[in-house]
């Protein structure tokens, strides 16, 4: 076993252990401070501001540990997400060619200074955010939610465009494509190849910010929703916290959305590098992802025969990302899961079920991006 590998693991078992640890301190000082807290509103005028002061540090102390608990469930996170992929993904599909060529794109994307630049940058937007005031009356926890998510999505796709024109366009000037078609391996594998490669680091750099998103959403709620929870009584403060849960619950369909909408963009941005440079990609990419979003307003134009009918075409061949974005759903408004039904709004099933057919249509148009990078590399001069 290889020294890293070694050290890895050594890390990965600190952290859960320290999670499992914190998770049980936690859990003890919260229950040491609802009977503190109880024991302090019944007591005597005489000892109440001694009780009420034993309270609030007690309080003060499960709020610490509570920061602490998220901070170590997030590391241990992130570092298992780089071990699932190191030790299992990456090494169940590097039995193939194909999938040796994803793995070796996966790291050199990875490994770049630009993208790990990016990746901390995202991070540290994510975090910093945390701390801003919204002044939105009440739904700062919201706001930052829909606000962490677009980041992870925005630095995330520059981070795309970079690794996919690093791995194709860069290698195509630089002739190491040549070495590389020197091997038996045919075209189309290396444009699947490399297009997998992207996509296992779309996956863990945009895993990774949600989870961080994710964590400091839900310690924001407490402190934002801080004098709710003070004057609520016990009923009351549990069905906030699972407002609060449900909250971070909704993140997840929300990141696999973003995820095929990264995907899918991905997929065209492996079409425009078999053939041009970085920036024309990064250029286009951006104009594609602002048209995109627009052609949910194409039918409100009216721009008469024949603009309106070109338009609409023009649209139907443009990825419809509308698709990808739920947001307006699951961060703004709430919707019903099992035992907690709310009226006249989405339940889990229904959000799962329009994530389905989005996942099926994002599937369906980067096989067509695919195929059509698959056809313009095939008659790619190398030389």
């Amino acid at each position: 076993m290889r020294k890293a590998s070694i050290v890895y693991l050594i890390i990965m078992g600190v952290l859960l252990i320290g999670t499992v640890t914190m998770y049980m301190v936690f859990n003890h000082q919260a229950s040491n401070a609802e009977r503190t807290a109880m024991i302090a509103g019944g007591a005597s005028t005489q000892n109440g501001k001694v009780a009420l002061h034993h309270a609030n540090n007690v309080a003060n102390a499960a709020n610490t540990l509570r920061m602490w608990l998220v901070i170590f469930m997030v590391a241990t996170g992130s570092a298992g997400i780089f071990g699932v992929m190191e030790f299992l993904v990456l090494p169940l599909i590097g039995l193939s060619r194909m999938g040796a060529l994803t793995r070796v794109t996966y790291y050199e994307g990875l490994l770049q200074p630009f993208t790990l630049i990016v990746f901390f940058l995202a991070i540290a937007a994510i975090v910093i955010a945390t701390f801003i005031p919204f002044y939105t009356f009440g739904d700062d926890t919201k706001l930052y939610r829909d606000v962490a998510l677009s980041f992870a999505l925005m630095f995330v796709l520059v981070l795309m465009v970079f690794a996919t024109g690093k791995v194709i366009d860069e290698e195509i000037e630089n002739r190491t494509m040549l070495t590389l078609m020197s091997k038996p391996i045919a075209r189309w594998q290396v444009i699947l190849g490399k297009y997998l490669g992207v996509v296992c680091l779309i996956f863990v750099t945009m895993f990774v910010c949600i989870l961080i998103g994710g964590g400091c959403a839900w310690l924001r709620y407490f402190s934002d929703q801080r004098i709710s929870l003070d004057v609520a009584d016990f009923s009351q403060r549990l069905l906030m916290y699972w407002h609060n849960d449900r909250a971070i619950l909704a993140m997840i369909p929300a990141f696999v959305l973003q995820f095929m909408e990264l995907c899918t963009l991905a997929a065209v941005s492996t079409a425009i590098a078999t053939r041009f440079s970085l920036a024309l990609n990064m250029t286009v990419i951006v104009l594609l992802y602002i048209v995109a979003n627009l052609t949910r307003y194409v039918s409100l134009l009216h721009m008469g025969t024949p603009w309106q009918g070109l338009a609409e075409g023009v649209s139907y061949l443009l990825p419809y990302l509308s698709n990808f974005d739920l947001n307006s759903c699951l961060v703004y408004r709430n919707f019903s899961m099992p035992g907690h039904f709310v009226a006249n709004e989405p339940t889990w099933g229904q959000i799962w079920s329009f994530v389905g057919l989005s996942c099926v249509y994002g599937l369906c148009y980067i096989g067509a991006a695919l195929s059509l990078a698959v056809a313009m590399f095939r008659n790619r001069e190398l030389t």
